[in-house]
């Protein structure tokens, strides 16, 4: 097995290693609303739960390339509201799609054809037809890194779901290393 020293490895290295081991990672695939009310739609895979008691999410978000910050950090910023949607094998390609630097007055939902649902508590709406969706209202951003990421700590105030997804989850995407992504097939319960 090989070794590396996190402090004298080259960041490539360090990033590779990190994107192919902590796998799969779960999807945030988040609406928000710009200045002008348009819906901005981004999928995130530095994304999990925190705690239930409240409920509490976290997103992680990096920069652009030329260090200015993504369109969901900035709304999400400036209007401390958001929808997370999940995930699955029916709208992958629109989800890969949406990922794409579209300008910020852009709306990715319109651009894909991608229908959405009001939400109840917060502005931004949700995909219709997802197996579930969490309304968050920004608890806490947090800079962190050198680059630095905005981690942005939601509250889960109102979900909406399908009874099935209490059940299975098959049929959820995650993301691997690379550009790669799995779906999840088959559940495993212990006895």
């Amino acid at each position: 097995m090989k070794k590396v020293d996190v402090k004298s490895a080259e960041q490539e290295l360090i990033s590779k290693l990190i994107f192919n081991t902590i796998t799969p990672r779960p999807i945030a695939w988040v609406t928000t609303l710009n200045e002008n009310g348009t819906v901005n739609l981004a999928p995130f895979s530095f994304y999990n739960a925190i705690t239930t008691k409240p409920p509490l999410i976290f997103i992680s978000i990096g920069k652009r390339k030329d260090g200015s910050e993504k369109d969901t950090a900035r709304n999400i910023r400036r209007t401390g509201e958001f929808a997370i949607n999940v995930v699955t094998e029916k709208f992958i390609e629109q989800m890969i799609e949406s990922g794409k630097d579209f300008p910020p007055e852009e709306s990715e939902i319109e651009k894909l054809k991608i229908e959405t649902s009001p939400s109840q508590i917060v502005s931004p709406p949700f995909i219709k037809d997802v197996p579930a969706a969490l309304e968050c209202k920004t608890k806490e951003i947090l800079e962190l890194g050198s680059t630095p990421m905005s981690v942005i700590i939601g509250e889960v105030v109102y979900i909406h779901y399908t009874e099935d997804s209490l059940s299975s989850q098959k049929g959820i995407i995650g993301r691997l290393g690379g550009k790669r992504y799995t779906i999840i097939e088959k559940e495993i319960t212990p006895i």
